[in-house]
C-alpha cells in the first residue's frame, strides 16, 4: 500500500481505463483489448431486457425521423463507441462485448431494426469518432462538461454519478466531520480520483492507495482494520452493502450515514450527470435517443441493468 498526500487527477467513474485502439472492434470479433471474466449466457437471466417499446420511442426512432437514423438503417448497423471500463464495457473471452453499454447498444439497435457494431476508442478520441461518423453514439459513462458540450451533444442523462465514503457499520463514524481527524486512515484504489476528494473533504486524515484487483471497493482493508475509510462511486451502494456483511458496511455522504436504498442527490459527494454522446448536427437523432433513455430510466430498466452488472464483480 502506497501513501500519498498530493495525488491529483480528475474524478473518474469506476476508475475508468481508457485504452488506445487503432482499429475498431465489432461485436464478436477478436481485438487487442484485454478480456474479462463474465457470467455465462445461461446465467444472465437477471440482466433486464425488453423486446417491446412504447409508441413514443418507436415513433421518434422511425425511418425518416432524422438523417442519422436513415443512414443507420441503410447500412444495417448502429455504430456504438465504447470505452474499456468494466463492468460498463469490457471484452469477454469469446471476443464479444459485455456490460451495461453492450446491453444498451443491443437495445437501441433492436429499436432501429439493425445490428450493433461496438467500437472501442480512447476517451480522447470519442469526439473525433462522432465528428467523423465512425460512431453514431458514444456510451462510455461520459459526464457532461461545458468543454465536451462544445464538441458534442448529450442525451438526457441516464444516471447520476458521484462518490460516497464507506466505513464499517460498527465504527463510530457518522459524518464526514467525524472522519476528518488525525489518525484516521483512508484508502482508495490506485489510479482512481478519490485521493484528491479525500484531501478535499477529510484533509486531516492519512491518505493511502492500493491496487483494485477486480473488486469495486478495498473491502479487505476495512474488514481487517488496515484502514478506517474508503470511497467509491455512489451507484453500487446497495450492491456493496448487501455483498459485504461480515463485517457490515455503512455509506456516508454529505448528510451523514445514508439510510435509504439509494443515496439522494443531496447526499452524493461531487455529483455529476452521465449521458450518451451524440454528434451536434442532427437534433432528430437526439430526439430518438432521448425517447429511448426516458423509457429506460422511468421504467427502472436502466437502474436494474446497472445494478446487475455491478453485482457481477467483473475483473478488468
Amino acid at each position: 500500500m502506497r501513501t500519498s498526500r498530493t495525488r491529483r487527477g480528475a474524478v473518474l467513474v469506476m476508475a475508468m481505463v481508457a485504452a488506445s485502439i487503432t482499429s475498431a472492434c465489432a461485436v464478436g470479433v477478436e481485438s487487442t483489448s484485454g478480456t474479462a471474466s463474465a457470467p455465462k449466457a445461461e446465467d444472465r437471466a437477471g440482466a433486464p431486457r425488453t423486446t417491446g417499446f412504447p409508441s413514443a420511442v418507436t415513433t421518434a426512432c422511425q425511418a425518416g425521423a432524422s438523417p442519422t437514423i436513415d443512414e443507420i438503417r441503410k447500412r444495417g448497423e448502429l455504430r456504438w463507441g465504447i470505452g474499456v471500463s468494466p463492468p460498463f464495457g469490457f471484452k469477454q473471452p469469446d471476443g464479444s462485448w459485455g456490460g451495461v453499454e453492450a446491453d444498451n447498444a443491443q437495445e437501441l439497435a433492436a429499436i432501429l431494426g439493425v445490428r450493433p457494431v461496438i467500437q472501442d476508442y480512447d476517451y480522447s478520441l470519442m469526439t473525433v469518432a462522432l465528428q467523423s461518423k465512425k460512431a453514431d453514439i458514444v456510451g462510455a459513462q461520459l459526464f457532461i462538461t461545458p468543454e465536451r458540450a462544445k464538441a458534442m451533444d448529450f442525451s438526457t442523462p441516464y444516471y447520476l454519478s458521484g462518490q460516497l465514503f464507506y466505513v464499517r457499520a460498527d465504527s463510530s463514524f457518522q459524518t464526514i466531520d467525524d472522519m476528518n481527524k488525525a489518525g484516521v486512515r483512508f484508502v482508495y484504489g490506485t489510479g482512481g480520483g478519490q485521493g484528491p476528494l479525500a484531501e478535499k473533504y477529510i484533509p486531516k486524515a492519512g491518505v493511502s492507495d492500493a491496487p483494485l484487483r477486480g473488486q469495486l471497493l478495498l473491502y479487505e482493508f476495512l474488514a481487517s482494520g488496515q484502514a478506517d475509510v474508503s470511497m467509491v462511486e455512489a451507484a453500487p451502494m446497495a450492491v456493496l452493502l448487501k455483498k459485504y456483511r461480515s463485517p457490515a458496511l455503512a455509506a456516508i455522504g454529505l448528510k451523514g450515514r445514508v439510510t435509504g436504498d439509494k443515496a439522494r442527490k443531496d447526499e452524493i459527494i461531487d455529483p455529476f450527470k452521465v449521458a450518451f454522446g451524440l454528434g451536434k448536427t442532427d437534433p432528430g437523432w437526439r430526439t430518438c435517443v432521448d425517447a429511448w433513455v426516458e423509457d429506460a430510466t422511468t421504467s427502472g430498466r436502466m437502474d436494474q441493468r446497472i445494478d446487475y452488472w455491478l453485482a457481477q464483480n467483473i475483473a478488468g
